[in-house]
C-alpha cells in the first residue's frame, strides 16, 4: 500500500531525467540538493517538532494550512536554492523540475506517513498523483514565462493566474475529501485537473517549439 507512495516520485524523476541525462548532467547537483535539503528538514521535524492533524470545522484555515505545507514552503526552499545558486536565471528557472521532484520524493512521503494508520486511500494514491502533476504542470509554465512571453504583459498575467489556479487545485481537493463533500466532487476535480495540467504542458512544450524552430 505505502508502494506507490513512496516510489512515484524517484521513478518519475528515473523517467524525466535518465533519457537527458547528458544534458541535465550538470544541472544535477541542484537534485542532490533538494533530495538532502528535504531529508533534512524532515528530520527536523521529526525529532523536534509534533504537528497533530487539524480536526476543527474552519475550511479556510485548513485549506491555508495545506497551501503553506505542500505548497508555499517547498517553493520557499526552492527560492533559497535559486538565491545561493551561482548558475544563470535561465538554468535556475528550467532546474525546477529538476529540483522539485526529488525535494517531493522525501517531503512528501514523510508528512504523509507521519500521519495516524491506517492511511487512506486518498493519500497513498491520489495526493501523490495531484502534486506530480502540479510540478510537471507548474515546471512548464515558468519556463514559458521566462523564455517566452517575458514582457508582454497581458500574456504574463494570464500564464500568472494558471500558475495559481495550478497551485492551489491539490490543496483545495484535500479540503474537499478532508470534509466529505460528495466523493464524486473532489474525484472529478482531481481527474479534470490531472487532464487540464497534462494538456496545457502538452500546449505549452508544442508552443515553446513552434515558437523556437
Amino acid at each position: 500500500m505505502f508502494l506507490f507512495c513512496l516510489l512515484l516520485f524517484p521513478l518519475a524523476f528515473l523517467y524525466y531525467a535518465a533519457p537527458r541525462f547528458a544534458v541535465l548532467k550538470p544541472r544535477l547537483l541542484f537534485s542532490l540538493g533538494a533530495f538532502f535539503a528535504a531529508g533534512i528538514i524532515c528530520a527536523f521535524r521529526g525529532f523536534f517538532m509534533y504537528r497533530s492533524p487539524y480536526d476543527g470545522e474552519k475550511i479556510l484555515y485548513f485549506f491555508m494550512e495545506n497551501v503553506f505545507t505542500y505548497v508555499a514552503f517547498p517553493l520557499l526552499v526552492y527560492l533559497l536554492f535559486l538565491l545561493v545558486s551561482k548558475d544563470d536565471w535561465r538554468t535556475k528557472i528550467e532546474s525546477y523540475a529538476l529540483f522539485m521532484i526529488p525535494f517531493y520524493a522525501v517531503y512528501l512521503p514523510s508528512e504523509i506517513l507521519a500521519n495516524p494508520v491506517p492511511l487512506p486511500f486518498f493519500f497513498l494514491f491520489v495526493k501523490p498523483v495531484l502534486y506530480l502533476v502540479m510540478i510537471v504542470a507548474i515546471g512548464s509554465e515558468v519556463r514559458t514565462l521566462f523564455n517566452v512571453i517575458s514582457g508582454k504583459g497581458l500574456a504574463v498575467a494570464l500564464s500568472a493566474l494558471i500558475v495559481l489556479a495550478e497551485l492551489a487545485l491539490p490543496p483545495l481537493v484535500e479540503t474537499f475529501w478532508h470534509f466529505a463533500f460528495p466523493a464524486p466532487l473532489w474525484a472529478a476535480l482531481s481527474a479534470a485537473y490531472v487532464v487540464l495540467c497534462a494538456f496545457r504542458t502538452k500546449l505549452v512544450f508544442k508552443i515553446r517549439a513552434e515558437l523556437s524552430a
